[in-house]
């Protein structure tokens, strides 16, 4: 059987209606093209109606919709894994439960890939539109200013113009495409990658390496900013996750210029200090060893 183009994979957990939702996107856009593209739910044991609503849309699909329900909570990192390495098609997109997809989003990333796999496209980057919470008012029209299109052989500059522009956008699982083969490489070559909130990031940086970047001018998708509800985790994310992912890149041969300046550039971290002393402390041997790095 003929391996799909695309996978679109979307982890869950006891969010059952934005689920239906994104599930009901997922369906109608996909609707007489499963043999192009692969729809997965990861349920990370989910203890309301998730089962149920999957059950519903495998019946809507007719079939189509594969539902992999963990037998523990195993995280959203693995979660996110597990979506990677149970996806058929050439390409895998996870998509998040809540993220809204705008309209003819998938027409136009099956084109790109369908376009541009023989010239080697290892990562699509999505634009992002922003709105305050679910239902409130567009914050960021798109939080890339491309006005066109970018695409990159291979996509280091790229992504790292990306990073410096705005490095969260990256961390952002619905914003990702990525080809499978090499993303599975990725995770494959960092140990640490299953306990990093920040592993999107290692994962795009891998794939601009490994192959051509394009970005999106245009928004695709709708990202709802929260409260600061997550604070301490976020916190981690921005001070320990996020430069343990640069150093992992640095590893795979960035320069060590942007690597240094994506790390110090956050050594204003008295309250991170404060807050966590635990991680503060396992934060500072990549911070020493970015202060030392010299071009290769």
């Amino acid at each position: 059987m003929k391996e799909p183009l695309l996978t679109i994979a979307i982890p869950t957990y006891n969010r059952a209606q934005k689920l239906d939702k994104q599930l009901a996107w997922a369906v109608n856009a996909i609707d007489g093209r499963w043999d192009e593209v692969e729809l997965i739910v990861s349920d990370n044991a989910s203890p309301d109606e998730t089962p149920q609503v999957c059950e519903k849309w495998k019946a809507v699909s007719q079939g189509n919709l594969q539902v992999q329900r963990q037998q523990t909570n195993v995280g959203l990192v693995r979660n996110v894994l597990f979506c990677i390495t149970k996806a058929q098609g050439e390409f895998v997109w996870v998509v998040g439960d809540d993220d809204t997809i705008l309209a003819d989003t998938l027409d136009w990333v099956l084109k790109q890939l369908w376009s541009n796999q023989k010239a080697g496209l290892s990562y699509l980057h999505l634009n992002v539109q922003t709105q305050n919470g679910y239902e409130g008012e567009i914050l960021q029209e798109r939080v890339y200013p491309f006005q066109n299109d970018k695409l990159a052989l291979p996509g280091v500059k790229l992504f790292q113009e990306c990073a410096d522009l705005e490095e969260g956008w990256m961390l952002l699982i619905t914003a990702n495409i990525y080809a499978t083969h090499t993303v599975r490489k990725a995770i494959a070559r960092w140990p640490h990658i299953r306990n990093n909130l920040a592993f999107p990031l290692f994962l795009s940086g891998y794939a601009a390496m490994n192959g051509s970047m394009m970005v999106r001018a245009e928004p695709s998708l709708i990202y709802p900013h929260h409260t600061g509800s997550h604070l301490q985790t976020w916190l981690k994310t921005v001070y320990h996750d996020i430069p343990a992912a640069y150093w992992a890149l640095y590893n795979e041969g960035y320069g060590a210029d942007f690597i240094r300046r994506r790390i110090l550039m956050r050594v204003s971290f008295l309250v991170y200090a404060i807050k966590f002393p635990i991680q503060f402390v396992k934060s500072m041997y990549v911070y020493l060893m970015a202060a030392i790095l010299k071009p290769k």
